[in-house]
């Protein structure tokens, strides 16, 4: 019988998809020893990928050939690959959550483990019973009813992901951003092509093509990112400042952060012990201010937050959260130093305002709070404006 398919363009298809993984991992073996939640989901992906590519000839090879053991081969790798997009798609979101929000809510994580869940379960009942897809005697493949249901959760979790992303921007606004589109395009092409059309193979690669966008794209953020704090760095500060100049209909609020008595720590402490002040500064920022807005390291020891409202309330219960983090640290740290904070804040008006203006303004707000910080504390002033 002669095959419904071309292997050699399955075979050139995915040998192509393992060689754009190969080259994927091994350009960014620094990022998974970082072993945040976010890229161990995304090297979970490239797994994912890498063995789908490998599965995918072996099952095309095996098709058509009588005996048992191409017959094993065929339910093997058919099966693995039901398994694999569909587990491509859920770390997908888990890694789109860990990246903007930080986590995933207990009750998005139950529903989506729950799916997956029941997939896996239909892939094992269909190893005794054909309802996903069927092997019949010649060893040729065939879908069945329920192979519907693995297409539905595929395209459930881009959707999902989605709404992530749209959510993630409505709290921050432009401060958050991640071109989804990079990972979603060719999932999305890739799989209507194979669902439409038997025997052509491109899902594999199409998910290699989208988790090389995907890194991609976080390369291009590092450019934007602060390697000590992790925070975003001025250059994205002056990247969205410029964006902001264009929407005047946007409220946004500045406010400067500046450790007090920093230069003692560095002199009487060490370097060393000034970086890790540093990074657990920017720890708390991110934390008190959440999903409201951006932390920038702006420059040495002062950091910027931008927050997506000029609401009074919300702006001062953010101040709030800041002085009650920075107060417990120092309630309950067993560290060799302190962190005190001058604070100060400024609604930028886009219409009337530069943004040169804008930062100037937020900086001499923080300083007058300051000044008042050293009239009060003549010890610690080891630092001159």
């Amino acid at each position: 019988m002669e095959p419904l398919f071309n292997l050699e363009s399955i075979y050139v298809t995915n040998v192509i998809g393992i060689v754009l993984i190969a080259v994927m991992i091994v350009c960014n073996l620094w990022r998974f020893q970082t072993r945040s939640r976010a890229d161990q989901n995304l090297l979970l992906m490239m797994f994912l990928a890498l063995t789908s590519c490998i599965a995918d000839p072996i099952s095309y090879s095996m098709k058509g050939v009588p005996g048992l053991v191409p017959k094993i081969a065929v339910y093997a790798t058919s099966t693995w690959l039901f398994a694999a997009n569909m587990l491509a798609s859920f770390f997908w979101v888990r890694f789109l959550s860990f990246h903007l929000n930080g986590g995933i809510p207990r009750r998005s994580r139950i529903v989506l483990d729950s799916i997956v869940a029941v997939g896996i379960t239909l892939l094992l009942i269909n190893l005794f019973t054909p309802i996903v897809f069927s092997i019949d005697e010649d060893n040729l493949y065939s879908r069945t009813n329920l192979y519907a249901f693995f297409l539905v959760v595929d395209y459930l979790f881009v959707v999902y992901s989605i709404v992530v992303y749209l959510k993630a921007r409505a709290k921050g606004g432009i401060l958050k951003f991640f071109p989804i589109w990079v990972y979603i395009a060719p999932i999305l092409i890739g799989g209507m092509v194979q669902s439409l059309y038997y025997g052509i193979s491109v899902i594999p690669t199409s998910i290699a093509i989208s988790i090389a966008g995907v890194l991609a794209s976080l390369q291009n953020e590092m450019i934007y990112h602060d390697q000590l704090t992790g925070l975003f760095n001025r250059s994205y500060l002056n990247y969205l400042l410029d964006k902001l100049t264009d929407r005047t209909k946007l409220n946004i609020t500045g406010i400067m952060i500046d450790l007090n008595g920093f230069k003692r720590i560095n002199d009487e402490l060490g370097h060393a012990v000034g970086d890790d002040a540093l990074v657990i500064t920017a720890r708390i920022l991110k934390s008190a201010v959440g999903n409201a807005g951006s932390v920038v390291r702006y420059a040495g020891d002062e950091f910027i937050i931008l927050l997506n409202t000029q609401d009074d309330v919300a702006i001062e219960n953010c101040l709030a959260r800041i002085r009650h983090s920075f107060d417990k640290f120092n309630k309950e740290t067993d560290k060799p130093y302190k962190l005190f904070i001058s604070v100060g804040f400024h609604k930028f008006d886009m219409k009337n305002e530069s943004a040169d203006a804008f930062i100037n303004a937020v900086d001499e707000r923080m300083y007058e709070d300051k000044e008042a910080f050293y009239a009060a504390h003549a010890e610690m002033n080891r630092r001159k404006r």
